[in-house]
């Protein structure tokens, strides 16, 4: 009989990597999508579930021995919620708890919950660990960090493990966040504006993180592990700007902007400068104890998310056409 495994948010930009993944190696796979939505996940048992109110999360975990949460509320680029911190709250942290209680209550040994290093906050000097103090300063991030922190209450003496799985900015194909804007506009050209060109961040291929938790999958442990999970080497933007460049065909370009005019605000976007800024993590704690090391560098993963973004963009063009 092929392992069953549970996954939330299954439809979304990471859960159609894993979901593949799982199912190429044979095992049975049980997709939560949100209800309403009309989601397909092809190959999967796909159940409507809301993790929120925990409706259909009961059937929807049945003889599952494993199940992967990936389902949240993430980065909003236009807030409209009057408050924030309240509504990631609600996903966040009290659906986690209704995913995990769920599961609990159907018998499932293994939990893995993907979180942020933003449970850690959003700056710090030198490399960051497991062993760092954690300062989230947003509401993504404290939603994060208290998820992480009610898995830990909920597992203990329940004979469940847990996995905890923090993660970098994720970037490959089907993601919507601030790479895909990186690639438009290398795309189209221009110029890319740098404050501190020679400053390093930690990101992770979407197919790294599939890598890792089917990893952790196969892996026995017990009570709760928290594992920081990103690629094998840290980034200047001026890399990464030139590795999407070099894929699209295009030469790279740089628009030098000094320190003082990005403080002053309004010299570009705060999502850019989210991308430009510096903020390192190590991975040694999860390639020591469980033996993983990512399989994917930053040329191939860029290239797959830009060949991703071509065909996006000619299907686009084509519907309009």
């Amino acid at each position: 009989m092929a392992v069953k495994i549970a996954v939330t948010g299954a439809a979304g930009f990471i859960g159609s990597h894993l979901v593949p993944a799982l199912l190429k190696r044979g095992w049975s796979v049980t997709a939560l999508v949100e209800p309403g939505l009309g989601e397909k996940v092809e190959g999967a048992d796909v159940v409507e579930a809301d993790i929120v109110s925990g409706e259909g999360l009961g059937p929807a975990f049945r003889s599952a021995e494993a199940v992967v949460h990936l389902a949240a509320r993430g980065h909003v680029l236009k807030e409209r919620a009057k408050d924030p911190l309240k509504e990631y709250r609600r996903v966040n942290v009290e659906g986690t708890r209704n995913v995990l209680r769920c599961g609990l209550e159907a018998g499932a040994k293994l939990f893995i919950p993907l979180s942020s290093v933003k449970a850690m906050g959003e700056e710090g000097e030198g490399v960051l660990d497991e062993g760092s103090a954690c300062s989230p300063s947003t509401p993504y991030g404290i939603s994060k960090w208290e998820s992480e922190e009610a898995v830990r209450k909920e597992v203990m003496g329940s004979g469940m493990h847990a996995t905890i799985l923090r993660l970098p900015m994720v970037y490959g194909p089907g993601n919507k966040g601030n790479f895909p804007r990186m690639i438009h506009w290398a795309d189209r050209g221009l110029p890319f504006p740098v404050v501190q060109p020679d400053n390093l961040r930690s990101m992770v291929y979407v197919g790294n993180v599939v890598a890792g938790i089917l990893t952790i999958l196969g892996k026995a442990g017990s009570g709760v592990s928290t594992y920081i999970l990103k690629d094998r080497e840290d980034y200047t933007v001026r890399a990464v700007y030139s590795a999407v460049c070099k894929s699209l065909g295009k030469k790279p370009r740089f628009w030098g902007i000094p320190g003082w005019a990005v403080r002053l605000g309004g010299t570009f976007s705060g999502d850019l400068r989210k991308v430009t800024g510096s903020l390192r993590f190590s991975s040694a704690k999860i390639e020591k104890e469980l033996g993983f090391t990512p399989q994917f560098s930053l040329e191939e993963g860029v290239g797959r998310t830009v060949e991703w973004y071509k065909a996006s963009r000619k299907q686009a063009l084509g519907q309009i056409l």
